[in-house]
């Protein structure tokens, strides 16, 4: 059975974590499909959002402790499995198409490491995500000691981290770390609301603007970089039909060139 579903609706591809027997701990097999999947739907160029959410009870509930338990990974084992986890949490944060997280149930260590990664956190009011590793002798990963700060400020980010404890989907949104919370049932609904609303906008535009805010530039660097951004949309197809569309009252349609 993959452990990483892929449908494709229109302009929206949906990837669905699924190990849902064990609430989608994350495992090799799992991390190596994720990533596969993102690198897929990021190439192809009829894809203008994603939306990454798990199958069953559960969205991710981190690591899969049997697994760690058993001790049967070598050293190296354990390097690549933590490789992995970074290149996933580092793809969907860097890749050009829009992310976004629809969390049901629970996001957990590394499931929180993912949905935190997203461009956009959808989830639902009554899920509980948390860091609980400082809790259990092991370490965060997929960049949350630079990403969480940024999100909610160091304060927060510290009491998030250090402390572990859970947090609900309504805790998320007044903290600025989600999109929105919603109730369970009308979870997926709002993540693909979101994602249509995403693959209407310019997609080169949409790509640039995430790389910039992912770089996070100083002022002055920011300040030269951004005419240059501009300047380079300014030869496309996309900022020509933007232009047009804008001056005849219609919807722009956008290629991608």
């Amino acid at each position: 059975m993959t452990t990483v579903l892929t449908t494709r609706t229109g302009p929206t591809t949906t990837l669905a974590l699924n190990r849902p027997e064990r609430l989608n701990a994350v495992s090799e097999e799992l991390y190596q499909e994720l990533i596969d999947a993102l690198v897929d739907a990021d190439n192809d160029p009829q894809v203008r959002a994603i939306v990454l959410t798990g199958s069953g009870r559960a969205f991710c509930v981190g690591a899969d402790l049997k697994a760690h338990k058993a001790g049967t990974r070598s050293r190296e084992d354990q390097a690549h499995y933590l490789h992995l986890g970074q290149t996933a949490c580092e793809l969907i944060q860097t890749i050009s198409t829009p992310v976004i997280a629809a969390v049901n149930g629970y996001a957990l260590g590394a499931g929180a490491e993912i949905a935190v990664s997203a461009d956009f956190l959808v989830i639902a009011d009554d899920a509980q995500m948390g860091f609980p590793e400082v809790s259990i002798g092991t370490f965060v990963g997929g960049g949350v000691t630079h990403r969480l700060p940024r999100l909610v400020g160091l304060r927060r980010a510290t009491d998030l981290l250090i402390l572990g404890e859970r947090f609900t989907g309504s805790q998320a949104v007044e903290w600025g770390l989600a999109h929105a919370a919603v109730p369970g049932a009308e979870l997926s609904d709002a993540a693909h609301t979101l994602a249509t609303a995403l693959a209407a906008k310019a997609p080169l535009s949409l790509a640039r603007m995430k790389n910039a805010l992912r770089r996070n530039d100083p002022l002055d660097v920011v300040l030269e970089t951004e005419p240059q951004e501009l300047l380079a949309l300014m030869g496309t197809q996309d900022w020509a039909e933007g232009v047009a569309a804008f001056a005849e009252h219609r919807t722009p349609n956008f290629q991608g060139k």
